[in-house]
């Protein structure tokens, strides 16, 4: 293993600095390569600048201070002109070199000087230090930043002509970031036109503007104080030689037209006009005027739901995008558009307003299909599946999902006594078929009220059920679920998910040789996953995802579920007098159901690099089940797996684990009660399309309790951590905006099942590389 490592080290810096020479090669006589931009902050801390993002003159992309792509560039021009392998070289993946431009220099010293201006440091100096080297054709720019004393706010005055607004700005101003003493920015100011323009749109003020904000600033530059005036006037419109300003005050909504198919309500057509009084929120009742021609095909009442827009209440602006959120997320509509028409009536001190609704409704119907095809350590697969939405189904904005999957597999086993287990067109030996049917509900249903939850939340009920048959060498497999559950969004990065049913019913047929390889285990663990039994749970997820692709920020993901198996119908169960089997079970309808509890989470960090072109992604996944009440073991269900595409990429899914155990056969899929798992990976782009990475796993599952076939299997917190399995790899990733093929090469650089001296090693015991092979669709996470 140190003679590979140590290869790999040589053979780095041999690329390094033969892509560092050989990168000059078309840089023209006289010229240089721009290889770095660089800054340093002289004395002074500045907070929240945004420097990198100043800079004129861009650099080539690196790897590790090699430039791969200005390399594969020169390559290219050395081929035939026009030539398909020459555009493919120098237009798709390389990159022509980035050539020093000196008048660039000060451009970027203007552009850091007006940046330093904006974040309050007026007296700022720049120096930018150049650093030629002719032997290598290469040149740098370091900018020397040297920021004086900030200006900070000592007072802020008001001057507003309309009493209303006054009021309300000065009822809000504790929201504001502006406060004496604090920095003077241009980004604050900017924010706070912002935050009173949006405040003041919110309490029904339809015209108010942005343009109507100003602020007016003294400066004190021998004290570096700033004394601030905020002024809002009314806005004015022109019409010819005049101005025309509109009266700054509240908007009420009078009416609310809605148009449930705008394609259907041209002058042509006959058009009828029903009055629908509903009660939202179960406050009082209110008409909604549907404009429609022949029967209104989605019910009202959910449309109505869907608008958070009501007759005889203020405007506000976030209402209206909280409606074109529900709307949409009926997924019924592909059409939808919300209009204002002034009435011009004066109604006391508030003006008026109709609200005019425009909807055009999708194909009720619409098919979907999906191929893949599997590559697991040489077992060749396929996989079909099909769907079919149904929108609107029962007329309340419902959507009905139906999908069917076929796949068949080559999997290799070890205990089957048949020669010929390829049984399936002499090549496949694995086949599995299912289908899933669920009803998404735009409400939530009975037990619980529809407004037990604020509309603004989303509220949804889910409603599945599936069936799904498995026919292996060793078995064959009949799983029957059903779920009924609520989802609901409690603000744009949080979700939640609450399923009080969660029912599945297994019944496994094994094969003689297996059922007699089942027989001769003491473990209960293996007994039990191989035998008929009931699933009886619910479930709690909380999924937090301020996910942003092409984001230059950090950003965050978060997913943690709770699984309680049993438990409730364990209690009656006792409470009836049944009685335990030998396995800790109680036995419902002829089938064996497990009491235990069980928690996941999923915890990802995205930390983008170069302006976001690059990103660092770091994953920890973790999970626990305890089975409860002298149960034995969680259901095989709901044990954990590792390994495979999203995973341990070096091991396929279900051969790794627990702990340093080690079956040497397929016999069984290696699950556990606990999971522990590290991911990193690092991707970078290689042309418009193509992406790479590199990446690291480490991770295994465990064992609660001691196991006389699997020693090794359990956890111990001594002793953990020498038995997390690690891999490193490197993939390919097309990205089609739409869909995301990869392809991902991972060796393992520890092994926990060798023995001890020989587990750091990318081989086999017989000396022989190990490399798995991953195609999927997604980035792993």
């Amino acid at each position: 293993m140190k003679s590979i490592i140590i290869r790999g080290i040589w053979l780095s810096v041999v690329l390094l600095v033969v892509t560092g020479c050989m990168t000059n090669r078309s840089v023209p006589d006289g010229e240089y390569l721009y290889t770095r931009n660089s800054f340093k902050i002289e004395g002074e801390r500045v907070k929240d600048h945004e420097i990198p993002s100043y800079f004129k003159q861009k650099v080539n992309r690196s790897v590790f201070y090699a430039r791969p792509w200005v390399w594969i560039y020169d390559v290219g021009t050395t081929m035939k002109d026009s030539s398909i392998v020459q555009k493919f070289l120098c237009n798709v993946i390389g990159e022509p070199p980035e050539i020093y431009d000196s008048t660039l220099v000060d451009a970027t010293a203007r552009n850091i000087l007006q940046h330093m201006h904006n974040l309050g440091y007026y007296n700022t100096e720049i120096v930018s230090e150049i650093t030629l080297r002719k032997g290598l054709k290469m040149a740098n720019v370091k900018y020397h930043i040297y920021p004086l004393q900030p200006y900070s706010l000592r007072n802020i005055d008001f001057s507003i002509e309309n009493k209303a607004i006054k009021s309300f700005v000065m009822a809000d101003w504790k929201k504001s970031k502006l406060d004496t003493g604090v920095i003077f920015t241009t980004a604050s100011i900017k924010a706070e036109r912002t935050r009173i323009s949006e405040d003041l749109k919110n309490l029904g003020f339809y015209y108010f503007s942005k343009k109507q904000i100003s602020f007016t600033a003294d400066s004190n530059f021998q004290e570096h104080r700033i004394d601030l005036s905020l002024n809002i006037k009314p806005l004015g419109v022109s019409k010819g030689d005049s101005v025309v300003t509109f009266k700054s005050k509240q908007y009420k909504i009078k009416n609310i037209y809605i148009y449930p198919e705008i394609a259907n309500s041209g002058p042509d057509n006959n058009i009828d006009t029903t009055i629908v009084r509903y009660s939202v929120d179960n406050i009082d009742s209110l008409d909604f005027y549907f404009i429609h021609n022949g029967k209104i095909a989605v019910n009202p009442k959910s449309i109505i739901n869907a608008i958070f827009l009501k007759p005889t209440r203020l405007y506000k602006e976030d209402n209206v995008a909280y409606s074109y959120k529900s709307l949409f997320n009926l997924s019924i509509y592909k059409y939808i558009k919300i209009n204002f028409i002034d009435t011009k009536v004066d109604n006391g001190n508030f003006g008026e307003l109709d609200c005019i609704v425009e909807l055009s409704k999708s194909d009720k119907f619409s098919l979907s299909t999906e191929s893949e095809l599997k590559n697991t350590a040489g077992d060749f697969g396929v996989e079909q599946g099909v769907s079919i939405i149904t929108r609107n189904t029962f007329k309340g904005g419902e959507v009905l999902n139906v999908s069917v999957r076929g796949a068949l597999e080559v999997q290799n086993v070890t205990n089957t006594d048949n020669d010929d287990i390829n049984k399936i067109l002499k090549i496949f030996n694995t086949f599995e078929f299912g289908t899933n049917v669920s009803l998404e509900i735009p409400r939530f249903l009975a037990p619980v009220k529809s407004n037990f939850f604020s509309r603004y939340f989303n509220p949804k009920t889910r409603i599945g059920l599936g069936y799904n048959f498995q026919d292996r060498p060793d078995y064959s497999r009949y799983i029957i679920s059903s779920t009924f559950g609520y989802t609901w969004i409690t603000n744009k990065y949080v979700s939640q998910i609450f399923n009080p049913v969660e029912v599945s019913s297994v019944k496994i047929n094994p094969t003689d040789s297996f059922q007699s390889i089942i027989d001769n285990y003491e473990d209960p663990r293996i007994k039990y996953s191989y035998q008929d039994h009931l699933v009886l749970g619910m479930s709690y997820s909380y999924i937090y995802n301020e996910r942003k692709w092409r984001s230059k920020t950090p950003f965050e993901f978060f997913f943690g579920k709770i699984d309680v198996g049993g438990i409730p119908y364990g209690v009656a169960s006792n409470l009836i007098g049944n009685t335990k089997d030998t396995l800790g079970q109680y036995w419902v309808m002829g089938l064996p159901y497990t009491q235990f509890v069980k928690l996941s989470t999923d915890y990802r960090y995205y930390l983008p690099m170069a302006r976001g072109s690059m990103m660092n992604v770091f994953r920890v996944n973790f999970g626990i089940g305890i089975p409860l009440f002298g149960s034995v073991a969680i259901p095989f269900e709901k044990s954990f797996y590792i390994g495979g595409a999203n995973s341990l990429r070096a091991w396929t899914l279900g051969t790794l684990g627990p702990g340093s155990f080690n079956s040497n056969t397929k016999t069984f899929e290696m699950t556990g009660d606990i999971k522990i798992e590290f991911n990193y990976e690092f991707r970078f782009p290689i042309s418009s399309s193509l992406r790479g990475a590199l990446f690291t796993d480490v991770g295994n599952i465990f064992l609660l309790k001691a196991n006389d076939q699997m020693p090794e299997g359990v956890f111990h917190f001594n002793n953990f951590y020498k038995k997390l399995a690690a891999d490193i790899g490197y993939g390919i990733r097309y990205d089609l905006s739409f869909l995301v093929i990869r392809f991902d090469v991972a060796h393992p650089i520890y092994q926990p099942y060798y023995n001890k001296g020989q587990r750091w090693s990318m081989t086999t015991k017989d000396s022989k590389l190990i490399y798995t092979l991953n195609f999927a669709i997604g980035y792993p996470f």
